[in-house]
């Protein structure tokens, strides 16, 4: 009987981020629409950009895309372990010692022979895909260096080159495209390389979401979508297809108002006291600071909500404690659920909390720690 009643009953969490998968099932469907000339393959490294790999992935893989892409070996084994039915593209450089221990069912990224060697001797017809620098140097095999590599890679028999991939250093710029065009162009240069040495790769590969809704080029077969598939904007405002993206913020963070009261002309808050009360306040806490995810660098500058009243964050945000002023808030009570990120277009959305912070939408998302709960929601 006792086992019976607790297993009743469920632990309330403090802090949750809501993930909404229509709105991922959205995006993916507003991406495919502009790109019908190649396939949407959704980005899920990083934990699949804060929102929850594990959490996530099966609604991507619902949809039958391609490709599952991940960065590490690490984040392809999750996957493998959630039995997803979609091919897992690594990206990322993996040690090439780590190859030798078991067969992978993984595509795999290479842009040196010491790897492609340690695969061709420990994995039985491995799938590759060639990654070269077209300009951003960074990884990848630089372009002069190709046609010796194509012609080593071609030696090792277990290998079998099925992908061409590249990446965009500048495509999110909206005044000037002539850098992203001359990698485009370098890309094609490499893609002939490959051509007259007898290989003509099925899956080719250049934009991330910041060239996903600016370029259409048939040489490309893949586009890899990250922070689009997740409802972000990659583009400034002030470029012309900023309006034209009708995407949907998957993921909203709550948190629970723990503690309130009232604080005086004078009083201080936090560590340092760098917020100086100036009339009588009432102030709330929250159980949560920037171990889970509240940028440090929205002290006293970024704001949450309770319903549709905004509270700015007061003070500086703590390891796991932050203190906002509900001084407007009607009636707050100890419990009520506090929005810190949200879906919405608001002063606390990804997008506006990241520029108050001075940083970018990636590293906000990145940075929600994984001990905080993921729910799927559906709306």
């Amino acid at each position: 009987m006792f086992f019976t009643s607790l297993a009743k009953k469920h632990y309330r969490h403090l802090n949750k981020i809501l993930i909404n998968q229509a709105a991922l099932r959205h995006n993916h469907q507003v991406l495919q629409a502009f790109h019908p000339e190649a396939k949407i393959v959704p980005v899920l490294k990083s934990n699949a950009y804060g929102h929850g790999l594990k959490v996530v992935a099966p609604i991507f893989d619902a949809l039958k895309p391609e490709f599952l892409v991940v960065d590490s070996l690490y984040e392809a084994y999750e996957l493998y372990k959630i039995k997803v039915k979609s091919k897992i593209l690594i990206l990322g450089y993996t040690h090439p010692d780590n190859f030798s221990i078991k067969q992978l069912p993984f595509h795999i990224t290479i842009f040196d022979l010491v790897t492609a060697k340690k695969l061709n001797k420990y994995q039985k017809d491995c799938k590759v895909h060639i990654f070269v620098d077209t300009g951003m140097c960074r990884e990848g095999v630089p372009i002069a260096d190709l046609p010796e590599f194509i012609q080593e890679v071609k030696k090792l028999q277990n290998l079998h080159i099925v992908g061409l991939t590249s990446h965009l250093a500048d495509a999110d710029n909206p005044q000037d495209n002539s850098f992203t065009e001359k990698q485009i162009t370098n890309y094609k240069k490499a893609l002939q390389i490959l051509e007259e040495k007898g290989i003509t790769p099925q899956y080719r590969q250049i934009s991330a979401s910041g060239g996903a809704f600016k370029i259409k080029d048939p040489t490309f077969t893949l586009i890899r979508a990250g922070l689009a598939s997740y409802g972000i904007n990659p583009l400034e405002p002030s470029d012309p297809e900023f309006q034209s993206l009708q995407l949907q913020p998957a993921l909203r963070f709550t948190s629970t108002l723990a503690q309130i009261k009232t604080i005086h002309n004078g009083d201080k808050i936090g560590y340092n006291g760098t917020f100086t009360a100036k009339k009588t306040m009432t102030i709330g806490l929250l159980p949560l600071g920037y171990y889970e995810g509240v940028d440090r660098r929205l002290s006293n500058t970024g704001s949450v909500t309770i319903g549709d009243t905004t509270c700015p964050i007061l003070g500086r945000v703590s390891m796991n404690m932050t203190s906002i002023d509900i001084s407007n808030v009607k009636n707050p009570q100890v419990g009520d659920t506090v929005c810190i990120y949200s879906d919405q277009d608001r002063d606390n959305s990804i997008v506006n909390a990241a520029k108050i912070a001075e940083t970018i939408p990636y590293e906000l998302l990145v940075h929600l720690s994984e001990s905080v709960r993921r729910e799927i929601i559906d709306k």
